[in-house]
């Protein structure tokens, strides 16, 4: 059990490193990122308990279930959860919260620690000892992309751009859906392996598509963020301490 939990720390160690190379100007601190994630967990947590709620209330309405409607429920849930623990931060450290990309920045650790939270729920639960199933790296990675793509608007608040506000709404609403439409496969999927011991083409062909398309997107996001701070001289003055703060 050490060795599992240790490989899963180590994982979520080594994304956090990826990540901060897209920290282009003003790094920020570790004791801040530790927070986010910490946050992020706690996040999750609760978006956990609200989750129970609210399924077991339209159980006992004798409300019909599916799977897309659980898959609904928990991608708008968790990425909200994430969006507001990144909100949080931009309200209470504006010093820190001053790039374009550093919605993406924070909204990725919030979702990192997010994942981490939800695996050890898994793990937890789960018969395994030994090593890391390969589908923890890729709950890591998932939530991470998602938490970064459902934030990224936020950065446009230090730049004032007049289209802060429906970014931030379309880039949330991209999150819980690109969540969603992954937690209907993998509920799908469960399903299918539980009763007939074998999975369907789309089982596999869905996710890829859909982790990838994630992919995409989040480096397009980091690229458009990394353009905004150029084109803000201000920004990027202070980021690198060439200018007097705000």
């Amino acid at each position: 059990m050490i060795c599992l939990y240790f490989t899963l720390a180590t994982c979520g160690l080594a994304i956090v490193l990826i990540v901060r190379r897209y920290d282009l100007y003003q790094r920020e601190p570790v004791c801040l990122i530790l927070t986010t994630l910490a946050l992020g967990a706690g996040a999750m947590w609760v978006a956990g308990q609200l989750e129970g709620a609210i399924i077991h209330a339209l159980y006992s309405e004798g409300f019909p279930v599916s799977n897309t409607l659980l898959a609904a429920i928990a991608g708008c849930s968790e990425e909200f959860a994430k969006f507001a623990i990144v909100v949080l931060l931009w309200a209470a450290i504006p010093k820190y919260f001053d790039e374009p990309l550093d919605g993406l920045l924070y909204g990725s650790f919030a979702g990192l620690g997010a994942a981490l939270e939800e695996s050890v729920f898994v793990l937890s639960r789960s018969q395994i000892n030994g090593y890391l199933p390969p589908t923890e790296p890729v709950r890591l990675c998932g939530h991470l992309v998602m938490g970064g793509i459902g934030a990224f608007g936020l950065g446009l608040l230090p730049i004032r751009s007049r289209w802060a506000i429906p970014v931030i709404l379309a880039c949330l609403a991209s999150a819980a859906i690109l969540h969603t439409a992954w937690d209907v496969a993998a509920f799908s999927a469960s399903d299918m392996y539980r009763l007939h011991l074998r999975l369907e083409g789309w089982h596999t062909a869905i996710p890829i598509a859909l982790m990838l398309t994630g992919m995409v997107i989040y480096r397009r996001f980091v690229a458009i963020g990394a353009r905004l701070t150029r084109q803000h001289p201000q920004v990027c003055d202070v980021a690198s301490g060439r200018g007097p703060p705000d």
